[in-house]
């Protein structure tokens, strides 16, 4: 599996951010990162919503799912005003999407959808 990549990019209002590749553990301060400067993005240009594109993404570590997790803490703890949305857009073919995209809409459902392909 290639290393992780990353890349903003911006329809409108809505950034969005493209993983592809492989998460893994040697992955994480460069998610991290790539996650703190969306945040910063979406929160600069007052962005409703962001978009994960996670369905090129084959693979994510546990620590590297806790990043998108401390991404959106940051977001729960944002007062209305300035919180946006987080679309996830996924791929069914990766397991571990469908299990760990299903916690994070637990964990924060108020402010993550998924949206699903591949089935």
């Amino acid at each position: 599996m290639p290393d992780l990549s990353t890349m903003t990019s911006h329809d409108g209002s809505t950034v969005v951010l493209t993983c592809r590749g492989s998460a893994e553990t040697r992955a994480f301060p460069d998610l991290s990162a790539a996650l703190e400067a969306v945040h910063r993005d979406a929160l600069d240009r007052s962005a409703r919503a962001v978009i994960a594109d996670v369905r090129a993404l084959e693979f994510a570590s546990s620590s590297c799912l806790k990043a998108f997790v401390t991404w959106l803490q940051l977001v729960l703890e944002l007062d209305d005003e300035h919180r946006y949305k987080i679309r996830f857009r996924s791929n069914l073919q990766h397991s571990w999407q469908r299990r760990s995209l299903g916690a994070f809409a637990e964990f924060a459902g108020a402010v993550v959808e998924i949206e699903a392909e591949g089935a």
